[in-house]
């Protein structure tokens, strides 16, 4: 097997530690509350009678196939795929995630503060404004230059590459994936489940940064590591906030659609 580039290495380092620092956690925090019973565990889904172990094994597997899909990206990032096996992917997905799905929005609906539209449209607002708030500060600090040339890691990912010299039917695929399906599925995911299960066994904090930090390194780019960490610490707040993962659907998808058209329209300012 030919020697990989560092940055590779590191990628797949990262991924790996996060996934079984979530597993190690919530192992960990089973343990210490069964033989110390200092606290009694958070509930998983208040009011609910839904198998806790269907969701502890659902989720298990979604982190498993997002780091081995992300691990694989990452070590084979010339791996060519047609657009019918791209769709078919697709596919697959959306069923693998019906249950996670259905699942999820039928539970019973946390108690939640009555709040107006304009409040919620505020929390989106705030909520973008400080993701690319910190996202500016990386680049004026010229942070992001200096791990580029420290590691020889790819300007963009991989999904960016291809919205920006693809075809224009596979950039209208991304583009569907990104705005439509990612923040759907990805907020079930980690927000829902993840999240909710670390919180359960080692508190609210230790949950969000352990959540976010997964999220962000299954995306497989060391340059955006940070920043997506941050989006999954505001999601995780969002979520907290609403007492429902609508609010952080919302804010996901209007990221990645504002990011989506920045990537369009300024494609030819982009480096590759």
């Amino acid at each position: 097997m030919p020697d990989l580039p560092f940055h590779t290495e590191l990628v797949t380092t990262i991924i790996a530690i996060c996934t079984t620092a979530c597993f190690g956690l919530v192992l960990g925090g089973v343990l210490w509350q069964r033989y110390t019973r200092a606290l009694p565990p958070i509930p998983l889904f208040p009011g609910s009678t839904f198998p806790n172990a269907f969701a502890y094994s659902y989720t298990a597997f979604f982190i498993l196939t997002f780091s081995m899909a992300s691990i694989q990206n990452v070590m084979e990032p010339e791996l060519e795929t047609s657009l019918s096996a791209q769709i078919l992917s697709c596919l697959i997905q959306v069923v693998l995630y019906a249950p996670f799905l259905i699942v999820y929005f039928s539970l019973p609906r946390r108690e939640t503060p009555a709040s107006s539209l304009l409040r919620k449209i505020g929390w989106v607002v705030l909520s973008l404004f400080s993701i690319w708030f910190f996202s500016a500060l990386l680049e004026l600090s010229q942070f992001n230059k200096w791990l580029a040339e420290m590691t020889d890691c790819p300007p963009v990912q991989d999904v960016v590459e291809r919205m920006l010299h693809g075809e224009n039917s596979e950039k209208a695929l991304m583009a569907i994936m990104a705005v439509f399906v990612a923040p759907i599925t990805e907020e079930c995911c980690f927000r829902g489940f993840v999240y909710n299960i670390l919180k359960r066994w080692n508190g609210r904090w230790i949950a969000t940064l352990a959540s976010s930090l997964l999220f962000a390194s299954v995306h497989g780019s060391l340059l955006q590591l940070l920043p997506l960490t941050i989006v999954g610490i505001v999601l995780c707040m969002a979520y907290e906030k609403a007492r429902s993962l609508w609010l952080p659907v919302v804010i996901h998808t209007s990221f990645n659609a504002c990011s989506v058209l920045a990537i369009l329209l300024l494609s030819e300012y982009i480096p590759v």
